[in-house]
């Protein structure tokens, strides 16, 4: 066969052309390396059923099988479990982990997906966080005041077997293995549903659980107060159920002791005669209920005595027949007080609060602070009853005042009278003044009177009528007065003839008393209906005022 130089290039190019079709395929051809798996993710959410996590995750199909871990610090520190599963979808509980899980407790997951190669697996996939649901129980979850500095009130519902004992464990023993203290449920406590727990240490967090015959029937966390003071000087009648301890003890102790009572029970005063000073005040109890100092028997002073101080802080002092004649205080023979001091406490229903109506002498500081006054009758909240006695300062602030017949009464001369920051409301009773002072030649205030920051609402007309008007007050030739940012209602007055007080009525709100408090007659509720009061924020009682 002639070949000839035609068919020879033909074929060189044919050949050429090929060769080239051949690496240009050769070059467009991805060739991919093999990487790590991808990171395990969820198919659902993590789901707690009692104490376990309930686990479903996306399927890998290069998946040969998971490592799983648990953290209860988000994998801070090694993992306090890990696992291996060949399925994605699992439960972490005692047969994979050897150990049930906490019950109410956060844990964290993860997982790492494994490949046939190690270098292939995945790296770990946070899971996320779950709680383990809280272990069934009876037991009540405690509050603010089941709970004291050295006490604690473990209670529950009646279900099941009866509760036959209460133990007590550190906050870090987490499955409840070695108790601190264990106390046995009487028959009185079941019929009560709860056991008073003692002997804590205060700001210590502890938990609680109930048992029936060795079953755990269910645990909680207390964590226990600020330690209250302690001292020689503390006489603490807390948990003594004995009516009678407050008058048993006052004979004992001594010059300048603290007597703590406890919130809810009520005490006996036994007409107590004082010839030292002491205080009496509130501590930690299982109620919100403040302790009640019964009237029944009126306090007094020994005679020729000299007692510097009596006090008493968020204390409850009433009697149940206390409006017809009962006081805190009845003095009727000589001596001399240094001061007597109400502050944070309720007073209610008395014939009055203070009075002195024998006998010489001198109360030099009447102080009421942060009180809550109402029910009082026709010896007012102090009455200076006889021109022998004299009180030197009176003061009054943050309080609140309700239904008195008198307020202040004196029949000798005194330096000062402050009323700051008060919410008073019929008070005094209609035709009746609001300082008494009435003794000629000795009823003035030689300093001043200073009424401040108030608000003052009508007079009391105990019969319900609306005939409510008053008079402001008497002596006090020669006392001046200093009324500044004092607000009455539009339906507050003086009767004909009556004296008015100077400056008082500068600053009157359009309404009447109920247009301008929330219920000041049934609940005492002198929180501002009308919100609009140009003086809701700085007049009147604190605790109702409204904050800009």
């Amino acid at each position: 066969m002639k070949i000839n130089k035609f068919n020879i290039k033909t074929l060189l190019l044919i050949f050429v052309v090929g060769l080239l079709l051949f690496n240009a395929c050769k070059d467009n051809e991805e060739v991919f390396p093999r990487t790590r798996l991808f990171q395990p993710v969820l198919n659902e959410d993590l789901e707690a059923i009692d104490n376990t996590i309930h686990v479903n995750l996306a399927k890998l199909k290069q998946a040969e099988n998971y490592t799983i871990e648990v953290s209860r610090d988000s994998f801070a520190t090694d993992p306090i479990y890990s696992f291996a599963v060949d399925t994605n979808e699992f439960i972490i509980d005692e047969s994979v982990i050897g150990e049930e899980l906490l019950w109410f407790t956060i844990y964290q997951v993860r997982a790492t997906a494994h490949a046939d190669e190690a270098q292939y697996n995945s790296l770990p996939s946070l899971l996320g966080s779950i709680r383990t649901d809280k272990f069934p129980s009876n037991q009540g979850a405690p509050g603010i005041f089941d709970v004291t500095d050295t006490r604690a009130r473990v209670f529950w519902t009646p279900s099941g077997a009866p509760i036959t004992a209460v133990k007590v464990y550190s906050i870090d023993d987490e499955r409840l293995a070695n108790p601190i203290s264990t106390f046995d449920v009487t028959d009185e406590d079941r019929e009560a549903q709860m056991k008073i727990v003692t002997g804590l240490e205060a700001e210590t967090e502890y938990q609680m659980a109930i048992f029936s015959e060795g079953n755990l029937r269910g645990w909680e966390i207390y964590t226990t107060k600020v330690a209250q003071e302690t001292g020689d000087h503390i006489i603490d009648l807390s948990g003594l159920e004995d009516g009678f301890v407050l008058a048993d003890t006052l004979d004992d102790v001594a010059d300048g002791s603290v007597i703590r009572l406890e919130g809810g029970k009520t005490y006996e005063a036994g007409g107590y005669a004082f010839d030292k000073s002491i205080s009496f005040i509130s501590g930690y109890s299982f109620t919100p209920a403040l302790p009640i100092i019964d009237c029944g028997s009126n306090f007094n002073i020994v005679e020729g005595s000299n007692v510097s101080y009596v006090t008493f802080k968020s204390v409850k002092l009433t009697a149940a027949d206390g409006f017809g004649g009962r006081y805190v205080f009845n003095i009727d023979v000589s001596g001399s007080v240094g001061e007597i001091k109400f502050e944070s406490c309720e007073i209610r229903t008395l014939r009055g609060i203070s009075r002195i109506k024998g006998g010489e002498g001198v109360l030099d500081k009447f102080t009421i602070d942060n009180c809550v006054i109402d029910s009082i009758n026709g010896y007012g909240v102090l009455a200076v009853d006889k021109n022998s006695w004299k009180c030197n300062d009176i003061s009054i602030t943050n309080s609140t005042i309700s239904k008195v017949i008198y307020f202040l009464i004196s029949r000798n001369n005194s330096n000062s009278i402050l009323i700051d920051a008060c919410t008073l409301n019929e008070v005094p009773e209609k035709g009746r003044q609001l300082l008494r002072w009435r003794e000629g030649g000795q009823d003035d205030v030689l300093n001043g009177v200073t009424i401040s920051n108030s608000i003052i609402g009508h007079g009391w007309n105990k019969d319900g009528g609306e005939d409510y008007l008053i008079d402001g007050y008497d002596g006090m030739a020669n006392t001046t007065f200093n009324v500044v940012n004092t607000y009455v209602t539009s339906d507050f007055g003086y009767g004909e003839g009556k004296d008015e007080i100077p400056g008082l009525t500068t600053f009157i709100y359009p309404g009447t008393a109920a247009e301008l408090w929330t219920d000041p007659y049934f609940t005492l509720d002198f929180s501002f209906l009308d919100t609009g009061f140009s003086g809701k924020a700085n007049s009147g009682d604190p605790r109702w005022r409204i904050t800009l």
